[in-house]
């Protein structure tokens, strides 16, 4: 998956620590570092890490903060994985699924590294779903069918040999400028008024 030029999110760590009061997994950091946030063929958002937890009130893309709220709300609602014996504020989110799946770390581990994925996928049952495994593996496993079945309600990206990153800034422009992010086509609603 090569990554869209420019798409470094420089990235101030010292104070994304500061803000979670953890820090973060090498993977994650190395993934801002070469993609930055942005979407997989229209099917994956991986978001930006924000210096607040509290969610920013933009309609630009959800930020860590907003899904990790959303994450958060699920556990307190319906509970949290029945092998884990800790509270919400045990999950940081890192990715969205268009299928409307949260994708995360389990943060447990005083070792970012060793942070598991959590997925709460919203078609599934049970909707908790734990991957030993780190958020970059969790994308490989994803694209190579390295699960024994696909971990997200939407199965776009299941199996998929060459899977497309847009960085979140060209995603906004091509959208802007009339054209699918993904396909490049244009965008046959483009300047129509709904509602």
């Amino acid at each position: 998956m090569p990554p869209h030029d420019g798409a470094d999110e420089q990235v101030d760590w010292d104070a994304i620590q500061r803000a979670w009061g953890v820090g973060f997994p090498s993977d994650y950091i190395a993934f801002m570092s070469t993609y930055g946030a942005g979407g997989i063929d229209g099917a994956l958002s991986v978001v930006p890490p924000e210096a607040s937890t509290q969610p920013a009130d933009s309609p630009d893309l959800g930020g860590m903060a907003a899904e990790t709220a959303n994450m958060r709300h699920m556990w307190e609602s319906e509970g949290g994985p029945d092998e884990v014996d800790a509270g919400p504020d045990s999950v940081v989110a890192w990715g969205v699924s268009c299928g409307a799946d949260i994708l995360g770390w389990l943060t447990v581990d005083h070792d970012p590294n060793k942070w598991p994925v959590v997925v709460w996928e919203r078609h599934g049952r049970p909707h908790w779903k734990i991957y030993d495994c780190g958020m970059t593996e969790f994308l490989r496993r994803l694209f190579t069918k390295g699960f024994d079945e696909c971990p997200l309600s939407d199965a776009s990206l299941w199996g998929e040999p060459s899977p497309h990153f847009v960085h979140w800034r060209e995603e906004r422009r091509r959208w802007e400028s009339g054209v699918d992010p993904y396909t490049g086509e244009p965008d046959p609603y483009f300047g129509m008024k709904f509602g």
